[in-house]
């Protein structure tokens, strides 16, 4: 019953702040968000409400899930991604360039 009642609270709050002007549009700065156990999901730098520096993300047990940077929202430089076991995903890491992989890690 408390988690449903945060959770309509954090959404009315939500539209609150989009109504007053201060919505997802005007988020700038680092800004941290955690998966629901309280671990960290992301930390992430925005500017005017997109991604825009470093990212980092992690698993529900805390755990590195990714690393890397944006550009205007979109995926740059070198990422890596980690599976659940912490093992390199390949397959997904590598350099990237506006938001699309041009080449695997060089490893």
């Amino acid at each position: 019953m408390r988690l449903t009642s945060l959770i309509l609270l954090l959404g009315l709050v939500g539209l609150g702040l989009q109504a007053a002007g201060g919505g997802p549009s005007e988020l700038s700065g680092e800004r941290t968000t955690c998966w629901p156990n309280g671990t960290p999901r992301e930390q992430a730098t925005y500017s005017k409400g997109v991604r825009d520096g470093h990212c980092q993300r992690w698993h529900t047990d805390g755990s590195p899930r990714a690393e890397g940077s944006y550009q205007a929202g979109r995926m740059i430089d070198e990422w890596r991604f980690f599976d659940e076991e912490g093992s390199l995903d390949t397959a997904r890491s590598g350099l990237y360039e506006a938001g699309t992989r041009v080449s695997p890690l060089g490893l």
